[in-house]
């Protein structure tokens, strides 16, 4: 006798629907009831007029939010959860610039075109966007602004454990890649009294939020300079490429580490914080993230192997990994010759 699994529809249907609790949360980020909230229950109305949008849309608007726990409902008024507190920019796990980027029309128009992903191999945001996410972003810098500060929030923790974890001695500057707001240098410089610091970035990304929410104490230690990786980096002991090699080809992936080894000192290293793919059965973030460069960039995520291979064309060996309590590894390795 054939048992038949009631769950198997309701979980399917729970799937197909997930974009709608995508666009949920980012009306949610949008009219900020995060912050809105953040000193007691408000009606609807009020959140409304605070939010300058539709009375009757916002109220069913919470009502679906209270169905999927982000703020509960008293009667009277809507309370914020400890669920929506992470669509705070102060929160300490903030997820604000995420639920803010990731819905808007830079990933939203490519992951429409999906299917069209699949049967060329090709990213989409050319066909939806006119351009390559990151021209798209110099061309539409509140976007840009927003996806900077999901990278902030997502460094928060990997930030911490780098500080902890990465060897620093002998190390003088360190260059942070692409860093965008420079999330990533302010823990280890916390914690490395003497090292100094370089935020390399985009020219529109270093004139935006890069270096706003930095501390006093650590500001004079640290310098920002805007170009291109694929044509050059700034001279350092150690360079961070934090979630960069995963948006590029094989063939970028290994000028942008070339460059890094052209301009490093002797015996220097780089440190790659990547997600790094395992066996298929395994079910964590890398191969959703790994459909997202499909649909989005030019990149892949990768193996440990497939990462030392790129090193070792780089000139770089003595390849080491490092787990972290986030999805992310830290791939080290050191210039040879």
């Amino acid at each position: 006798m054939i048992v038949e699994d009631t769950t198997l529809a309701p979980r399917m249907l729970q799937m197909i629907t997930g974009f709608w609790v995508t666009q949920i949360i980012h009306g949610a980020a949008i009219a900020d009831y995060a912050e809105h909230l953040r000193e007691g229950p408000l009606p609807a109305e009020e959140l409304a007029t605070r939010s300058n949008m539709n009375a009757s849309a916002v109220f069913r608007h919470l009502r679906a939010c209270a169905s999927l726990g982000l703020v509960t409902f008293n009667g009277r008024g809507f309370a914020s959860t400890p669920l929506l507190d992470t669509l705070r920019r102060d929160h300490p796990q903030s997820m604000r610039g995420f639920a803010l980027s990731q819905p808007a029309a830079g990933h939203w128009l490519p992951w429409g075109r999906f299917a069209d992903a699949l049967r060329s191999g090709e990213r989409q945001t050319t066909a939806t966007l006119g351009s390559d996410l990151f021209d798209y972003y110099r061309k539409t810098p509140s976007e840009a602004d927003a996806f900077t500060e999901a990278m902030e929030g997502l460094t928060a923790v990997v930030a911490r454990e780098a500080a902890r974890t990465l060897d620093t001695v002998g190390v003088e500057r360190v260059v942070d890649v692409g860093g965008a707001s420079g999330a990533l240098l302010v823990p280890i410089l916390e914690a490395n009294p003497a090292l100094k610091a370089t935020l390399f970035d985009l020219p529109n990304i270093i004139d935006g939020e890069a270096l706003t929410n930095i501390p006093d104490q650590i500001r004079s230690r640290l310098e920002k300079v805007g170009g291109d990786f694929f044509e050059s980096v700034p001279p350092a002991d150690l360079y961070l490429l934090k979630w960069i090699l995963h948006d590029w080809n094989d063939e970028q992936c290994v000028t942008i580490l070339r460059n890094c080894r052209k301009a490093i000192s002797p015996g220097g290293r780089v440190a790659i914080f990547e997600l790094i793919m395992w066996a298929p059965e395994e079910g964590d973030l890398a191969p959703l993230m790994d459909l997202n460069m499909l649909v989005m960039m030019a990149g892949r995520e990768r193996t440990l192997i497939e990462y030392s291979d790129l090193l070792a064309e780089a000139g770089f060996g003595e390849v080491a990994i490092t787990s972290t309590e986030t999805p992310m590894s830290v791939i080290t390795a050191k210039a040879i010759g």
